[in-house]
């Protein structure tokens, strides 16, 4: 069995955020049409989302955040967090993920102590639900707006507004912070054993996977399991599997011509008439019709663009 440590770095996204030199990267997800829009995963950098269009449920730890339009969500460093679409709707959203490298200081000053490093161990209540319905968070969302237009643009010394415009943030953040917060460790524990489970969930769902397996990774009896793994996904370990094995059929659908059968057995399902029946109950069709309706939406598109190619 792997070890624990290597077990909770599975689900660690692996992608470099910006530079050494600029750690800010900006995301454009747009037009989202699969249940699962965000898959489940942790960084170590501090993370906004703004929802553009429709909406999104978001998991961030073990808290169910719905936001719409024009609101935001903060996910603070470590956290794991997924999000899926709301009654079948488009969705649409931008990240800003930032290192805080960026807005460290040469030596250890007041700043980092007080507010930087306080932040990053949660030893602050960071709001997670940004609603324009309250102007300090209304002011963040602007704020927020003007870091993702900053950063497509890159006018003349954009890494520097950057900058301000996180401190600004985080300064209004603090301001509606309750502080200080005592440690949680119960909470942070709890959190670090989910980390595990779905990180060997992750990494062995082409294989068969046993409650009691899962129970072991985390020394609880199956039934104490159960409840734990759904306290905190709202799904029970069954169905997060299912959900993670369509999520990585969708990929084969999408970018191969393999059979529907073999997409079965390579996303760990014995059963044919089990993983239609599963994939249905999540993209609301069959793998079949799903591989159709993505392929006609490209020749649609290929459609359109070379009719502008000849328009131009």
């Amino acid at each position: 069995m792997q070890s624990l440590e290597r077990m909770r770095d599975t689900l660690r996204e692996n992608r470099i955020h910006g530079s050494t030199m600029y750690p800010v990267s900006i995301y454009e997800m747009n037009d989202l049409r699969d249940e699962v829009i965000l898959e489940c995963h942790w960084h170590q950098e501090p993370e906004f989302i703004l929802v553009t269009e429709g909406r999104a449920l978001f998991q961030v730890g073990g808290v169910n955040c719905e936001v719409k339009a024009g609101e935001a969500i903060f996910v603070n460093s470590g956290e794991i967090h997924t999000a899926y679409r709301v009654d079948g709707e488009m969705c649409s959203y931008c990240a800003v993920v930032f290192g805080m490298s960026l807005l460290d200081s040469a030596s250890y000053d007041h700043v980092q102590g007080n507010y930087l490093d306080p932040l990053l161990a949660r030893q602050v209540h960071a709001p997670l639900h940004l609603d324009p319905s309250l102007s300090w968070q209304q002011h963040i969302l602007e704020l927020l707006g003007q870091v993702v237009q900053v950063n497509l643009q890159r006018p003349v010394a954009y890494e520097l507004t950057t900058k301000a415009y996180l401190y600004l943030i985080i300064g209004l953040m603090y301001e509606h912070m309750d502080h200080p917060l005592e440690q949680q460790p119960a909470v942070s524990d709890r959190m670090e054993r989910l980390k595990m489970v779905l990180s060997h969930i992750h990494s062995h769902y082409q294989q068969p996977l046993r409650l009691r397996e899962l129970a072991d990774i985390v020394s609880m009896s199956e039934g104490h399991f159960c409840r734990f793994f759904k306290s905190l996904t709202q799904k029970s370990p069954i169905e997060y599997i299912n959900r993670y094995r369509t999520q990585q059929a969708c990929r084969w659908l999408e970018n191969s011509d393999r059979k529907i059968v073999d997409i079965s057995l390579e996303v760990g399902f014995d059963s044919l008439s089990y993983f239609i029946s599963v994939f249905k109950q999540h993209h609301g069709c069959t793998p079949s019709r799903y591989r159709k309706e993505l392929h006609g939406m490209y020749s649609t598109r290929t459609t359109e663009l070379l009719t502008d190619v000849r328009t131009i």
